[in-house]
């Protein structure tokens, strides 16, 4: 039969107890702290985790807001770029549209202006040609009296002039004051010593002193004379008389052209 030693079992039990304890302290307590710690360690790992989790989805939505807003302010932008193209292009094609018209203008009326012109160039010269006939016509035509008449008619104005304009003959005299005036005349043709000693009387008359007298030939004057002593100048011509009705004759033909047309 066992015999159990009572005081041996106890030993071995406080032995046990004692061996208990101190691997309790020295090895499962620093070990249950540092799972204790550790866990602690990966909780918070696992919160930080979390929070950066959550902060990453806030930033991830506002980096999708802020691509959503740039999307729709590209998207606005490209609106409003092509509305202002549409603008600028409609602008630019009014602008156009009136420089066009404003060109056509201009080219029709220059060439309403330069045909006016031409125009008024053919009549011209349509009318010299009439006024030259008629000219050459006359001077062959008219007769010597015709001529004559046109000398009287030049030297009675004159003879008149001190009749009528006192103010004129004085200002005349005192133009030629102090010297011998010279009278020149232009004819149409040939003057006879009748006539020329008549102009030379009147012109004297004139002047209030003696006068020289010039002679020149014109037959473009067709009848008639020229007569020039100092500032004085006095004409009575056929040519004259042609020359103010060119604008008479310019008048008259240019009627009968829109009455044609």
């Amino acid at each position: 039969m066992l015999e159990f030693d009572v005081v041996t079992i106890v030993a071995q039990v406080i032995n046990f107890l004692v061996l208990a304890v101190v691997l309790y302290f020295l090895l499962f307590k620093p070990t249950v702290k540092r799972m204790n710690e550790r866990a602690a360690e990966r909780e918070a790992l696992l919160e930080e985790a979390r929070l950066e989790e959550a902060e990453a989805a806030l930033k991830l939505e506002e980096i999708n807001q802020r691509l959503a807003a740039i999307d729709s302010e590209i998207d606005d932008r490209l609106q409003e770029a092509y509305q202002k193209a549409q603008e600028q292009s409609k602008t630019l094609l009014e602008a156009t549209h009136l420089e066009a018209e404003h060109i056509l203008g201009e080219a029709e009326r220059e060439a309403q202006k330069r045909q006016q012109q031409e125009v008024a160039q053919l009549q011209d010269e349509l009318v010299n040609s009439i006024l030259d006939i008629s000219g050459q016509v006359l001077a062959k035509a008219a007769p010597d009296v015709i001529h004559d008449n046109f000398i009287d008619e030049l030297t009675h104005e004159i003879w008149e002039l001190g009749k009528t304009d006192m103010r004129q003959v004085h200002a005349i005299r005192e133009s030629l004051a102090g010297r011998t005036p010279t009278v020149f005349v232009t004819s149409a043709k040939e003057l006879t010593p009748d006539q020329q000693r008549n102009l030379i009387r009147t012109f004297s008359a004139l002047a209030d002193s003696n006068v020289n007298m010039e002679i020149n030939i014109d037959p473009k004057l067709i009848t008639g004379i020229r007569v020039r002593m100092g500032d004085l100048v006095v004409e009575n011509t056929l040519a004259m008389e042609l020359s103010e009705l060119k604008s008479d004759v310019a008048a008259a033909l240019e009627e009968n052209l829109d009455g044609k047309q």
